[in-house]
């Protein structure tokens, strides 16, 4: 029969904590000048889902379902946005490289190496300030900037936005990282997912 005890040690570590990430996004050249601000300023992120469809498959009045193909929904950043607005500009400018306000001309679309989209890591920490878990969303880049609300009646509020971005897939990268760089390099330390 379970009790209190039994619960506790089934929840050693006391829970993860959706306060305690970190969000770095790899450096797109000429679009983000601090990766520092963009730490500390993102307000809300997302641990991805994981969908794959099924296929269904009509059999003798009954139907078989099978695994379809694995699927990647947007995901979001929230931001604050200071007086300085550098980290929406830099989002605004990033969307201005892929489809200008008004040239129908010079837009970069492209994803591969020298591209426009980019590497997004989000990194769940522990409670110890270790990296529980990482999530690497691969080829991102923005596809809404969402509008900032004002009014009179706002006097005691700070300014907040969100990002939405597409990718082409995540990965959990393995070993789990302590650090990160700017570049996208992964260092040590953490649990290790077994996902060859």
């Amino acid at each position: 029969m379970a009790d209190i005890d039994q619960f506790i040690r089934n929840f050693s570590f006391a829970g993860a904590r959706p306060s305690l990430y970190e969000v770095l996004i790899i450096n797109v050249p000429d679009v983000f000048e601090s990766s520092e601000q963009m730490i500390y300023l993102c307000k809300s992120a997302m641990l991805p889902a994981s969908t794959i469809g099924n296929i269904p498959i009509p059999f003798m009045g009954r139907q078989v379902k099978l695994p379809g193909v694995r699927t990647y929904e947007d995901f979001t950043l929230g931001f604050y946005n200071d007086e300085d607005f550098a980290i929406r500009h830099a989002f605004e400018k990033w969307m201005h490289k892929m489809a200008k306000f008004k040239s129908v001309y010079g837009s970069n679309v492209k994803i591969g190496d020298e591209g426009i989209a980019t590497d997004v890591w989000v990194s769940q920490m522990t409670k110890d300030g270790n990296y529980a878990r990482e999530y690497r969303f691969v080829k991102a880049f923005p596809v809404s900037v969402s509008s900032i609300e004002l009014g009179y009646d706002q006097g005691e509020t700070i300014e907040e936005f969100t990002v939405s971005f597409a990718y082409q897939y995540f990965d959990i990268p393995a070993p789990a990282a302590q650090s990160i760089s700017a570049d996208g390099e992964s260092g040590s330390g953490g649990a290790t997912p077994d996902f060859t």
